[in-house]
């Protein structure tokens, strides 16, 4: 098998363990709900874990958007300019976005090692050790940049118009 098809089920992979994780919370939520409004106790890491798991889905689906053109974006002024500086501009929006998440990938990897050096844990309801938090950002913030990177060695651009790049 390729690392390309290895990748791209990667992606998928990560996007339906996302989507999972998030059926997950919402039965957890549920069963809290259920159990405050019948007397009994409920788990005190509900909340903490929503919190964790709502990480995880967003940087885990994130890098599947992208490939999809599902990611947020504003296209109403590129749509109606001309084909040449539209295309210009499409590939500079493509380059900054990868600039921009390197950055961010760098930033969140860094401090995820800083707390692994400091062994930091997050502490609520339930501890965890910190750099898991930064390094779920670094994995989702790079998976990204290497998509839009895919989009533009295809010779696409971002045309700002949905549905397609």
């Amino acid at each position: 098998m390729s690392v390309t098809k290895i990748y791209d089920r990667l992606i998928v992979g990560l996007a339906v363990l996302g989507a999972l994780s998030l059926v997950a919370i919402t039965a957890l939520i549920i069963v809290d709900v259920i159990l405050r409004n019948t007397g009994y106790r409920p788990f005190q890491s509900t909340s903490a874990l929503v919190e964790y798991v709502m990480l995880f889905a967003t940087m885990s689906a994130a890098p599947w958007l992208v490939r999809e053109n599902g990611h947020v974006a504003i296209g109403s002024f590129v749509a109606k300019l001309p084909d040449g500086p539209r295309v210009a501009i499409g590939r500079l929006v493509l380059i900054v976005s990868i600039l921009a998440l390197a950055l961010l990938t760098w930033r969140s990897a860094a401090v995820s090692f800083e707390m692994v050096a400091t062994r930091s844990v997050d502490m609520r309801s339930i501890n965890i050790p910190a750099w898991v938090l930064y390094a779920m950002l670094a994995g989702g913030f790079f998976l990204m940049a290497i998509e839009f990177l895919r989009i533009l060695l295809r010779g696409e651009t971002y045309s700002g118009a949905g549905g397609g790049h």
